[in-house]
Formats: C-alpha cells, structure tokens, sequence
C-alpha cells in the first residue's frame, strides 16, 4: 500500500528523530508512542532506486513509505547536507528540477518518488 497523502505524511516525518546505528539501519521513534521506536533498514539498488524497509505495523502489514521511513531517509540525506522531499507522481518530481531518486513500491501501486537538492544555508 502506497500512502495517498505524501505531503502529510511527510511533515509528520519531521516531527520524527532517526538516528544511524550502522551504515544502512537507522533507528526513528514512533509518533504514536514516545518510548517506541522502529527499526528502518535502506538499501540503495542502483539506478537511483531506494528500497527501504520499516518495522512498523503499517510496513509489517504490506504498507511502505511511512513516516518511519521518510526521517530516515531525510536523516540520511542531512548527513550528505541535502535535503528531500517526496512525490506520488514521476510529474510532479520533474517539476522541481532537482535529482530523482525512486522509492521501491511494491505490487502495482507504483513507486514513491523523491527530489533531492543541496540544503540551504543562511547567512
């Protein structure tokens, strides 16, 4: 199940803290319990494809592209001093003229799209 409500889903995502326990597994705490967390493994497959993996019980029940799995993702790129954001449609990334990357989806709801860009910085 792909979430139908990407930009919401990805302001909760920031409210999140995600921290790297090894190269490819972050930690993120979970919005619905403070003192839960989940674990979110992330996998770079080529072609500018991301597969990522949540232990949530939404991802555990067929679901991907959580909250859990968008601050992971978005700490990952703050470490390489970018930052992302998410799309449901290859369109609307390609408006914001910035790098693609592909979430993997799975089965036939398609795939999550991210653009991502250098962070700003301020003077």
């Amino acid at each position: 199940m792909k979430p139908t409500q990407i930009k919401k889903l990805q302001t909760r995502s920031r409210q999140l803290r995600a921290r790297v326990i090894a190269p490819n597994t972050l930690v993120v705490t979970s919005r619905s319990n403070p003192y839960s967390q989940h674990i979110v493994t992330v996998e770079m497959a080529g072609n500018e494809t991301i597969r990522a993996r949540c232990t949530c019980p939404w991802a555990q029940n067929g679901g991907y592209g959580c909250s859990h799995v968008l601050a992971a993702l978005a700490q990952l790129a703050a470490t390489k001093q970018r930052t992302i954001s998410f799309w449901t449609d290859l369109a609307d990334a390609q408006r914001q003229k910035h790098r693609i990357l592909r979430l993997e989806g799975r089965g036939q709801d398609g795939d999550i799209f991210i653009t991502s860009r250098p962070t700003s910085r301020s003077a």
